[in-house]
Formats: C-alpha cells, sequence, structure tokens
C-alpha cells in the first residue's frame, strides 16, 4: 500500500511521464520472458489484492497497475501495464499484465477496453 500511495502521489503532481518512464527502465532489467510468474510474485499480487480489503480499488487503477508491476520488477518478475479506453461513453482503465493473464483485475472488465498503451 506504501509503494501505491507513493506512486498516486507522483501522478497526482502530474508525474506520469516520469512514473512511466521509470517502469519502462525498472522492467527492461529484466527479461520479458513468457510464462508464469514466480511464487514470490505470486504472492506479490496476493498481497496486492488483500489490500483492496483495506484500501478500496475504485478510481485508482492507475496507480495500482505501476505500483505492482514496479513491485514485481523489483522482485525479479516483469509484467505490463495496459491502459486502454472505451469512446461512448468515454472511460479509461488500466491493469498489469504477464502475457495473456491479467493480474490485478477481472478478464471480463479488461476486455471492455481497447488498449492504447503498453509500457
Amino acid at each position: 500500500m506504501w509503494v501505491q500511495r507513493r506512486v498516486e502521489r507522483r501522478l497526482a503532481r502530474g508525474a506520469i511521464l516520469s512514473v512511466l518512464l521509470d517502469l519502462r527502465r525498472a522492467n527492461s532489467r529484466r527479461a520479458h520472458e513468457e510464462g508464469p510468474l514466480s511464487d514470490d510474485g505470486a504472492a506479490m499480487v496476493r498481497a496486492f489484492e488483500n489490500a483492496r480489503l483495506l484500501r478500496t480499488a475504485a478510481d485508482r487503477c492507475l496507480g495500482r497497475s505501476i505500483a505492482l508491476a514496479g513491485c514485481l520488477a523489483a522482485s525479479a518478475d516483469s509484467c505490463m501495464v495496459v491502459l486502454g479506453v472505451t469512446l461512448a461513453p468515454f472511460t479509461a482503465h488500466c491493469w498489469a499484465q504477464k502475457g495473456d493473464v491479467v493480474l490485478n483485475d477481472t478478464l471480463e472488465e479488461v476486455l471492455r477496453y481497447t488498449p492504447i498503451l503498453v509500457v
């Protein structure tokens, strides 16, 4: 939760480009290997899901996804952060994904969006 809050503060200051570049650098240090997450990575994803019980995930998808991807990169795993949109009505959403596995959302939810940026 601390990492997520730190990312959210940076995003609130308008530093989205800086945050995304930091994430890209962290992920570039890791091989984007296909396959499942390591045991530590899977535990990290579960920890982020459990944190939703303490702090709602509503309107926090960008910060949560970037924080999860950053934590995974720090623990020798990597994933992509995907930003997607719908046009009518316009909405945006963000999630973390490894290969074709969505890590911090449901497949049904992310299929509603068209990806426009992958970091």
